[in-house]
């Protein structure tokens, strides 16, 4: 178990060796590419807090790549670090939001709640707006409506998936990160995410820290509701 800040977060810890992280100058065409905003420098915030903004453009269709019939769009990424510590080589943190459909919460200047614990830590801290929300590209009913027919608009959103938000967090990681291994936290729909993450890329994690319900593996929903019951039975003194 691993505490950061005020609550209890489940880790799991993957042997690996932290790469070094720089300006992010390689990115293989199955990873997107940067497209950095001259409108949106880095800014420094009270509490030795610098602020930068970027944009990742990624395929809509991962398999099919940017010619594909959907093409590209773009993701947002607020990047947080300690404005002393900012040429430093950090470990990352990327947080995957809960949802699905929200995107990342604004930080607070000066930073607080796990943020300020992850920072005073020592990470680097990638907020995303997951494909399809805040400053990433939109999903709306006049984009969709643009797209066509019904079964055209599923198509497409079918790519707005978990699956499809982790691809995009690999060509974050190798766009952003040069390649650097992260730590996940992931809240409610974003602790999903970081299973599917270890599924398909488990070389590319650090540690997964989860703030969410793990499913239950062979088990009924009678039975998980029936033991949480009880759990919470115990833990409020009342005795069955």
């Amino acid at each position: 178990m691993v505490w950061l800040g005020r609550g209890m977060i489940t880790a799991l810890r993957l042997p690996t060796r932290l790469l070094s992280v720089g300006a992010a100058t390689m990115a293989a065409s199955n990873y997107g590419s940067l497209t950095e905003s001259a409108a949106a420098p880095a800014m420094i915030l009270p509490g030795d807090l610098l602020v930068r903004e970027h944009a990742v453009s990624v395929p809509v269709d991962h398999a099919a790549g940017g010619d594909g019939r959907f093409g590209n769009l773009s993701v947002f990424v607020r990047e947080l670090v300690p404005a002393s510590k900012a040429a430093d080589d950090l470990p990352v943190l990327l947080y995957l939001q809960g949802g699905p459909g929200f995107p990342a919460a604004r930080p607070t200047a000066p930073p607080s709640g796990w943020t300020k614990a992850a920072l005073s830590k020592g990470y680097r801290v990638l907020l995303l707006d997951q494909r399809g929300t805040g400053r990433s590209s939109p999903v709306t009913a006049q984009s969709l409506a643009t797209l066509g027919s019904p079964e055209a608009q599923a198509d497409y959103l079918a790519h707005f998936r978990a699956d499809s938000i982790v691809r995009d967090c690999e060509a974050v990681r190798h766009n952003l990160c040069a390649g650097k291994k992260l730590t996940l936290l992931g809240q409610s729909f974003g602790g999903f995410c970081i299973l599917t993450y270890l599924s398909l890329f488990p070389h590319a994690i650090e540690r997964a820290l989860f703030t969410f319900g793990l499913a239950p593996v062979g088990r009924s929903a009678a039975e998980v509701y029936g033991a949480t019951y009880l759990r919470m039975q115990a833990r409020v003194g009342v005795k069955g």
